[in-house]
């Protein structure tokens, strides 16, 4: 073979590769975001069955995962904690168990990310030494350990199926919490409850003991929200089984008490959030103008939503859905609608809505298992200000349903980007290229990640990521915008599960 010959073979195979470069360049370059993967993995293996993703940064992020010892409705629970490195690797794990008691394990109550450490909170009551306590355990994510068990709270009871119980809540800049002590049940007397506040390292803030003006219940209905400055509102509601239930709210800061009702006549708040703004309180929601509907279509539904400013005691605006927004949501409502995120951004408050419903069947021949049914769609978008005025009302078209743990894959995930607000979401192939796919229950069910990015009007723009899969097993493996970290503007971890195989990988928007 000359070298005549030798030289254009080498130039056909330049050519060919640079064209091969320019090309990819230029579908990357087309393509609104990109993706890294880890390695699939058999999402039932010991540590990582029950991910939740927290503390992003440049080097990586960390997981949790509580998990059952056993197989036994009661069976105890331990927790793993797992460190990965920016490409989803496995670096570390920890792993501790709950508090025990007389032999007794405790009960997992709520779990709160901090300032890089997490928060789990238990309680156990035992008869035998007529105590119910809370307690607390916190992780270092920087130092990679587990604090010794805190001993928060000591309730005395005389019966465990009357014990009191708590709820613990966390402020917005995670360094204040609220703990409410509802004191065990007693008969024609008036509801007793402690309330305590914490700094970051769970020292004892202050302390009072309150009498409400609500009779004593075995249970009650109500939320606990503390604001930064360490203010703590309880939205209680009471009333529930009649027409016209009530919604109070209960602030209280230091050892004054105040107690307020929220509700009127066919104003009945179904799901609230409280939020500080300009430091003065809100409680922003969905309501309802007849909670008990003559004729039942699965429930009430909500026709309004409103903000209320707790500081000054009065209603800021309360508001029916449009005409467009009743053309285009079936029955003229959202039944079981939840708020699911209020994104404060300057002067503008985006109120979001995700209507949420489970359901439950008992496993035949399984003692105590059953199958859950998690439903959600459709959804809503409220832009408005805090002086009441609204922006814009926009639905959210989406209807899913998952069974059991693959309700991670249910709703959705929003975040203002250059004063925008985006939300990342799972959309079917099939609605996305507007046509009919019959060709198989795979593609029926194929999905890609979707954009959808809101301007001034409430107008969405829709932008798939077609090349979002992460392939793995019969390419099932779908990606769950409920597990979703923010790094930074356009740089994102997250979390892709499927039937038996999961991954985590990196998701940069170009």
């Amino acid at each position: 073979m000359n070298i005549t010959h030798i030289l254009k073979n080498n130039m056909k195979q330049l050519f060919f590769t640079l064209c091969v470069f320019l090309f990819s360049i230029i579908i990357y370059a087309q393509e609104p975001a990109s993706f890294v993967w880890c390695d699939l993995s058999d999402r039932n293996l010991v540590g990582l069955q029950n991910p939740n993703l927290v503390f992003p940064t440049d080097s990586g992020f960390t997981v949790y995962s509580v998990e059952e010892i056993g197989s036994q409705f009661y069976a105890p629970k331990i927790i793993y904690i797992t460190k990965f490195d920016a490409s989803g690797e496995k670096l570390s794990t920890v792993e501790f168990k709950l508090p025990m008691r007389s032999q007794k394990d405790a009960t997992l109550l709520s779990v709160f990310e901090g300032n890089n450490k997490l928060y789990f909170f238990s309680h156990v009551a035992v008869k035998k030494d007529g105590k119910n306590m809370l307690y607390a355990q916190i992780y270092d994510n920087a130092t990679e350990t587990v604090s010794a068990i805190i001993e928060l709270y000591t309730l005395p009871i005389e019966k465990v199926n009357n014990s009191g119980f708590f709820d613990v809540a966390i402020s917005d800049d995670k360094n204040t919490f609220a703990v409410l002590v509802n004191k065990p049940f007693i008969k024609k007397a008036k509801q007793a409850i402690d309330v305590l506040t914490f700094d970051a390292e769970l020292n004892k803030v202050s302390s009072t003991s309150q009498t409400l003006s609500f009779d004593s219940k075995r249970a009650n209905s109500e939320t606990l929200f503390v604001e930064n400055d360490a203010v703590v509102t309880i939205v209680k509601k009471t009333n529930l089984s009649k027409k016209e239930p009530i919604t109070i709210v209960i602030t209280i800061k230091g050892d004054e008490v105040s107690e307020q009702q929220v509700s009127s006549n066919e104003f009945y708040i179904s799901d609230s959030k409280v939020i500080t703004v300009n430091n003065k309180q809100y409680l922003l929601g969905f309501a309802t103008d007849n909670a008990k509907p003559t004729v039942s279509v699965g429930g009430a539904k909500d026709n309004s939503f409103f903000v209320y400013n707790i500081s000054e005691q009065k209603l800021v605006v309360h508001q029916e859905w449009s005409k467009e927004t009743i053309k285009r949501v079936l029955g003229k409502g959202y039944i079981d609608l939840k708020v699911k995120d209020i994104l404060v951004n300057n002067d503008d408050i985006y109120l979001i809505g995700d209507c949420y419903s489970k359901d439950s069947e008992p496993i035949e021949g399984q003692n105590f298992k059953y199958n859950y049914t998690h439903r959600f769609g459709p959804g809503v978008v409220i832009k408005l200000n805090i002086s009441g005025e609204v922006l814009y009302e926009t639905p959210l078209s989406y209807g899913e349903e998952y069974l059991n743990d693959m309700k991670t894959l249910g709703s959705f995930y929003p975040f203002i980007n250059n004063n925008k607000l985006q939300i990342l979401a799972n959309e079917k192939e099939s609605i996305l290229k507007n046509k009919k796919i019959v060709a198989g229950y795979k593609k029926i069910n194929a999905k890609v990640i979707v954009l959808r990015s809101f301007d001034d009007q409430g107008q969405i723009e829709t932008i798939p990521f077609w090349y979002s899969n992460t392939g793995g097993a019969k390419r099932l493996t779908k990606f769950a915008p409920t597990q979703t970290l923010q790094l930074s503007d356009n740089i994102f971890y997250i979390y892709a599960t499927g039937f038996e195989s999961h991954k985590f990988g990196k998701m940069i928007l170009n």
